[in-house]
């Protein structure tokens, strides 16, 4: 159940999502009501949440620590001397605290780095799923969606390839940036592993990567967009009224540094809108706001959806931060060459109702695995 922890919208989201496996344990829950009444801003979030990942470090409670080591990276930037540390120990403890013996971890070669690979094998499977997540995820978070989230178990015909693509990570990390063309990391994957044909899940703006990759790489048979994501400027402008006027405007340079100052001005007011441009300028390796946006006219949908022709699943809801709540019928009714569509919109009434449905996630897992093994 998604909870109301802090007023800030981006906060609360944020909690819900990195605590989501803890929503039952009374303990965790006055941890973090107690931590939430320190927390103003970024700086205050970061300190509340490194110092509760400690103390679970210190009670050899590693998978708690991972997980607030986990909040404690989200808002730092690439260029935060706390961003590394921060993010080295919440891989270590993660991984002190699942048994790895089943994955397979490998570094596929990509431009000028390498993309990470939890490469999940299982005896006798014909099938290979490949997981991305988007804007901000890690690895380690797919592979607990994976595992917790009863994909491994449930979906028994597949192998799984986890993986950090371009601007994610240790993907981005290793120098290589968001790319709207998401058809070529898949392709790489595809190709390292010698595969024949792939499905593939997309997590929040994984949706639209995920979208784009199946309208280019026929070798994809299954495409889902957990959830849709048309239009990447929808989840980062869609706050700002009229801004579609300007993004048609922006080959004259006035109009950039006019929109440039505007956004600065903007990060300043809004936490959540300062991390959406910082985070954005950091996996697209840019320099100013206005730099970010103008790449994001890259990464729509628009004009592709009808060159998609696979089986494809459309996993939405109607309280999304990000997407507008009409988007997955949008894309429903342009999908016009897919061999299926099947829909699936989640509301306050069946429970899921967040973005990615955080806070309910075991409803985007049963949808997921009744889609892929036939029985939805």
């Amino acid at each position: 159940m998604y909870k109301k922890y802090i007023k800030n919208e981006q906060f609360n989201f944020q909690i819900n999502r990195f605590m989501e496996p803890y929503q039952t344990n009374i303990t965790v829950q006055e941890e973090i009501a107690t931590g939430v009444k320190k927390i103003t801003d970024q700086e205050s979030w970061f300190a509340t949440w490194n110092k509760a990942a400690q103390n679970a470090e210190t009670k050899d409670r590693y998978d708690l620590a991972s997980a607030y080591y986990q909040m404690a990276d989200f808002f730092l930037s690439e260029h935060d001397p706390r961003k590394l540390p921060t993010y080295n120990n919440f891989k270590q403890n993660y991984y002190k605290s699942i048994d790895t013996s089943m994955i397979k971890f490998d570094k596929v070669p990509y431009g000028v780095g390498a993309m990470p690979i939890a490469y999940i094998k299982r005896p006798n499977a014909t099938k290979t799923l490949i997981f991305q997540g988007g804007f901000d995820s890690y690895l380690e978070e797919l592979i607990r969606l994976t595992f917790q989230q009863n994909l491994y178990s449930q979906l028994t015909e597949y192998n799984f390839i986890l993986f950090e693509g371009p601007g994610q990570g240790e993907a981005l990390r290793s120098g290589i940036p968001l790319t709207h063309k998401w058809e070529k990391p898949v392709a790489a994957i595809i190709d390292f592993y010698h595969l024949q044909s792939v499905d593939l899940i997309g997590m929040s703006l994984g949706g639209y990567l995920a979208a784009r990759a199946a309208a280019y790489e026929p070798r994809i048979k299954k495409v889902i967009c957990f959830d849709v994501m048309y239009d990447m400027a929808d989840a980062m402008l869609m706050r700002m009224p009229g801004v579609e006027k300007i993004l048609n405007q922006l080959d004259d340079p006035a109009v950039q540094e006019g929109l440039n100052t505007k956004l600065v001005y903007l990060m300043k007011k809004s936490v959540d809108f300062a991390f959406t441009m910082g985070k954005g300028m950091d996996i697209t390796l840019t320099k100013r706001p206005v730099d970010f946006v103008l790449k994001l006219r890259k990464y729509t949908m628009a004009g592709k959806l009808d060159q998609i022709q696979q089986d494809v699943l459309l996993l939405g809801c109607t309280k999304d931060l990000y997407v507008p709540a009409e988007t997955t019928a949008k894309e429903a009714a342009q999908l016009v060459h897919a061999r299926s569509i099947t829909t699936k919109v989640f509301t306050e009434q069946s429970g899921g109702e967040r973005h990615c449905q955080v806070g309910a996630k075991p409803l985007a897992a049963k949808a997921i695995i009744s889609f892929l093994n036939e029985t939805f």
